[in-house]
């Protein structure tokens, strides 16, 4: 009997020492729980804060990104507007090298001198 007697000390002593642990914990969770619950009141006004500024400056890179692709579409644009006008100034100087005689004489020796692909001489 001495023998089950001090099995239920022990395991009187184990549930003591088991619900103390329980209390403790319960306690330490609490403590956490505060302690969170005041870290974020304290940091969620400069989270925001930063948050807001994260947002200004996307904005302001988005805002700079599109002024530079207007500026690089524009600049596209006068390119090919100038490539556009030599291209019509190519085709009307090249329309306007043939030289044809007035009295349509295909026999004269000279219209062949007019009619020429290169005036270099």
């Amino acid at each position: 009997m001495n023998v089950l007697l001090e099995l239920e000390q022990i395991f009187a002593e184990h549930d003591r020492r088991a619900s103390l642990l329980a209390i403790e914990l319960d306690e330490i969770n609490a403590a956490t729980a505060e302690r969170d619950r005041r870290h974020e009141e304290e940091t969620a006004p400069e989270l925001a804060r930063l948050l807001a500024e994260a947002e200004a400056e996307a904005e302001q890179a988005r805002l700079v990104a599109d002024q530079e692709a207007a500026e690089k579409a524009r600049l596209e644009a006068e390119a090919q507007e100038q490539r556009d006008a030599i291209a019509r100034a190519a085709a009307a100087r090249r329309s306007h090298n043939v030289v044809s005689p007035y009295d349509d004489d295909d026999d004269d020796p000279e219209s062949e001198y007019y009619r020429r692909k290169s005036w270099l001489v």
